[in-house]
């Protein structure tokens, strides 16, 4: 006897890997609208338009052709249109009330690459570019026609890895005032070309940002010092221009800019607050300043309108505040980690109830992303630290405490997460942390502190977490070669039971201990020196232009960085016995731990080791290890530095085993299915049984431009996967099943369906009447019927030649309970009605009587409702994404 299976008879899957979060929202400077509804971002080479009161998208702009990526936009004063340049010359206009494209022109640029982009009037642009000689080429474009208008030579610029410009007005001329990075203020006349001039800043430090007055002859800067300061007068000549210096930045500034009537002027840099500066003729008012503090990232941009004002942080979020410096909304992308976070692999867990991914954002926290809406709907404070100021003089870029590891359990009840931080002079910071989940009506957070466990691996870091399915247990790996047993008890806290968690034990690879005692983590630890604070330091990132490792380029470029220029932990372990990943099977009775190049194997309830599994190519050491699931929970997979293994637990020897160079392993929980990434972004998606891919997909992503570190599997259908992926520059990308027409015929249905069951009934009403259910359609759902007949055909067979019991119970209870494959919708029946909804009520009468109704695809059939929504509950889950909102008091 031969059991078909439910997938046997259809064909194989096609995948597709799109990206779905974690696009840079900072790279240039947003812009308001002309009514101040709207805010317009830059996301590479297309444009995002937001609604200022509620942060939601509105639109998405693009262009008709390729682009690289756009560079800057503006609005047209006259009219609703924007325009923008992308980096290779071409210009693009688009309508905003309809995102269409008006026209698209290609500048003429010689090869170069275009870094500026601003409106003079409504006629000319002014465009920056560089070329090979690296000097920056100015120059004016007509708008309409794209033509050259005005190039100046007159001035040798050179190009240090940033320009900021702004256009004024002087002496009723357009002008462009360019910082270089640079002590100099360059200064354009754009109406008369042998007009110039430049200024130098006081004390020779760097010029960050311009910013220029809407009316008046006025610039103002700010530079590596914190300083700000307005040159004004006759801007054309270096001795008429009298300067006014604000200072309360100790730190570089990196923005600057005045409010639309002039009467302040914002500026904002790595102290993380925004100061409103009052610089108008008010005897009372002179120099007064308003603050908005404690912003979640150094501020790169700020954008100005009447009453609003939207700021731009390094957390890869864009924080919006009102004319009295009152923060009403926010916009925020997934990423923002820290150089640091990205190279050595964030955090990426699902939670199945909710459907969200965790993952690692901003220094200390987790994000929390919704798979179904694509949209980052909380903020988890980790640490729950302030973050650590920044010095001027000894430490610039400060180290903050990451979170280096974060497991949950496949329910979705319990977080557990590790921090370290260790900068070799005090003695290392690291903190094991378990989460519980609240569900409750009352909850405004998803998870909730229940034990911090203060030097849980005596100050070496955690590694590798791992968590049994009903969270009863945890096992942590740790650099002191040791990995610990935690487990959980309930404990009567005002009369109300709490899960707290204690260490069981703690195993090691050795017969002695005197390699921890003699580890560096506890013996080499600076002694604690206090600073001079008048002590004369040499600052040269502050005066010093073109080096190589220039700090302040660095700095503002940071949330690109992919390798960490800072080192975590500074400790030396035994490579024969340094611990890597840890696993633990699906009943829990076996934990699986990596000591250097030997994979070896405990017993869960007596902590002692089983087993050992070697093997000439596991060498130098493991990485990686997960157990099987389901039908393949006999299987033990493990990764090293150059090759894939497999483990039968059955026999303890190699299965199959390939030569790859992984970066991550996951499985999942789900189903019997793994998945692996390489170093050159091919995604294997496969079967522990065999060594034959199930998806593979070769290089979905250039390895140039990042490596995919961290994966996970998400809740799909059956027969399929859907695996998440983040590269080390934080972008999310996704590898799910190709969309086919019955997908998206689904998504229209649903789409538009009436808001409210009153809207229903209308809907029913005005389309056509409700048909009321045929016999056989009543038959369908018998489920006495369908039950004898299976149990007949079952028991048909002869009992030795029936498949095992696990591989034909699914589809033996399926067909008893009547749930049936749905039908495509290309070949359903082709005689189906039509009705002109434009005819007359006297038409459709006619139709009535000489011909019979017949079902129709749209028809509001209850019984066939009630057999979908049976349907529905099998294949989603329980809590929906505005369910989860109101349960953990989040809006979109």
């Amino acid at each position: 006897m031969v059991v078909k299976t439910h997938k046997s008879n259809q064909e194989p899957t096609k995948y597709t890997l799109t990206r779905k979060a974690g696009r840079s929202i900072i790279d240039h400077a947003p812009v308001f609208s002309p009514d101040e509804k709207s805010l317009v971002v830059i996301v590479e080479n297309i444009v995002r338009v937001y609604c200022v009161e509620t942060g939601d998208l509105v639109r998405t702009l693009e262009a008709d052709t390729d682009i690289d990526a756009l560079i800057g936009i503006c609005f047209d004063k006259d009219g609703f249109n924007l325009y923008g340049c992308s980096r290779c010359g071409m210009l693009i206009t688009w309508t905003l009330e309809s995102g269409t494209v008006l026209r698209e022109y290609k500048l003429k640029l010689d090869n170069r690459k275009v870094t500026t982009f601003d409106l003079v009037d409504s006629e000319r642009c002014f465009i920056t570019s560089v070329g090979k000689e690296n000097k920056i080429c100015l120059a004016t474009f007509y708008l309409k026609i794209g033509v050259l208008e005005a190039e100046f030579n007159s001035k040798d610029i050179p190009y240090f890895g940033s320009v900021r410009v702004a256009i004024g007005w002087c002496n009723r001329d357009r002008f462009a005032a360019i910082s270089n990075l640079t002590k100099f203020l360059f200064i354009q006349n754009l109406d008369k070309a042998h007009v110039h001039a430049y200024h130098s800043n006081y004390n020779e430090f760097r010029i960050l940002d311009v910013a220029t007055h809407h009316s008046e002859p006025a610039v103002a800067v700010v530079d590596t010092l914190g300083r700000a300061t307005i040159f004004r007068g006759n801007l054309f000549h270096y001795q008429e221009v009298a300067r006014e210096v604000l200072h309360w930045h100790f730190l570089p500034a990196f923005a600057v800019r005045f409010s639309t009537s002039g009467g302040y002027l914002i500026t904002g840099g790595m102290e993380k607050v925004l100061v409103k500066w009052t610089i108008a003729n008010l005897s009372n008012k002179a120099g007064a300043k308003d603050l908005i503090p404690r912003l979640p990232g150094i501020i790169r941009y700020i954008a100005v309108s009447h009453s609003n004002i939207a700021i731009t942080l390094s957390n890869n979020s864009v924080v919006i505040a009102n004319a009295q410096m009152q923060v009403h909304c926010t916009i925020v992308e997934c990423g923002g980690l820290s150089s640091v976070a990205r190279s050595t692999g964030g955090a990426l867990v699902y939670q199945k109830p909710t459907g969200c991914l965790f993952m690692g954002g901003r220094p200390g926290h987790l994000q929390m992303y919704s798979t179904k809406t694509d949209k980052m709907l909380f903020t988890l404070d980790i640490t729950q630290t302030n973050s650590i100021p920044s010095e001027s003089k000894h430490n610039l870029i400060p180290l903050e405490t990451e979170v280096t590891c974060a497991a949950m359990n496949s329910l979705g009840t319990w977080l557990v997460t590790s921090e370290y931080r260790h900068d070799g002079v005090l003695y290392p910071e690291e903190r094991l942390k378990f989460w519980s989940a609240q569900t409750g009506p009352n909850s405004f957070v998803p998870f909730k502190l229940a034990t911090c466990v203060n030097l849980s691996h005596g100050g070496s870091r955690v590694v590798s977490i791992a968590l049994n399915s009903q969270a009863t247990f945890c096992v942590t790996a740790g650099t002191d070669q040791k990995f610990r047993i935690w487990k959980r008890v309930q404990i009567q806290i005002f009369n109300k039971p709490k899960g707290s968690w204690y260490c069981y034990t703690a195993c090691y690879y050795s017969s002695g201990v005197a390699q921890f005692s003699t580890s560096s983590v506890y013996n080499d630890i600076k002694k604690f020196e206090v600073k001079n604070l008048f002590e004369k330091v040499e600052l040269p990132y502050m005066k010093a232009v073109g080096k190589k490792d220039d700090l302040i380029l660095r700095i503002m470029n940071m949330h690109k960085e992919t390798t960490g220029t800072q080192k975590i932990e500074s400790v030396e372990v035994d490579s024969e016995t340094e611990m890597g990943g840890v696993a633990i099977s699906q009943d829990g009775s076996l934990i699986a731990a990596w000591f250097g190049c030997k994979l070896t194997l405990w017993d869960t309830h007596l902590c002692n080791m089983k087993t050992t599994l070697s093997h000439p190519a596991l060498r130098p050491k493991g990485k990686h290890v997960q157990f099987g699931s389901h039908d393949a929970a006999h299987y033990l997979v493990c990764t090293t530095e150059n090759c894939l293994a497999v483990f039968s637990l059955l026999s303890l020897s190699v299965k199959w085993l390939v030569r790859i160079r992984p970066t991550c392993l996951v499985a999942d929980v789900h189903s019997n299915k793994m998945a692996i990434v390489t170093d050159e972004n091919d995604v294997i998606v496969f079967n522990p049984h065999s060594s034959a891919p199930i998806v593979k997909q070769n290089r979905v992503l250039d390895p140039k431009t990042g490596v995919i570190n961290v994966c996970t599997f998400v809740q799909s259908a059956k027969y399929e996967a859907r695996l998440y992926l983040m590269r080390n520059d934080s972008e999310i990308y996704c590898l799910e099943p190709e969309q086919t027409k019955k997908g998206q015929l689904e998504v229209i249905s649903h789409a538009n369906l009436p808001t409210s069951n009153f809207g229903a009934l209308l809907a029913e009403q005005q389309v056509s009447e409700v048909t009321p259910a045929q016999a056989g359609e009543l038959e369908e759902l018998n489920q006495d019927a369908l039950g004898s007949g299976a149990i007949q055909q079952f028991l048909s067979a002869a009992p030795h030649m029936l498949p095992p019991v696990n591989l034909i119970c699914t589809e033996f209870l399926e067909h008893i309970s009547g749930q049936e494959i749905a039908e495509d919708p290309e070949v359903t029946d082709k005689s189906i009605m039509e009705v002109d909804l434009q005819s007359s009520d006297d038409d459709i009468e006619e139709v009535k009587v000489h011909e019979k109704p017949k079902t129709q695809l749209w028809t509001p059939n209850y019984e066939a409702i009630k057999k979908k929504r049976l349907k529905k509950i099998l294949t989603t889950p329980l809590l929906r994404e505005d369910a989860a909102g109101a349960v953990f008091g989040l809006s979109k």
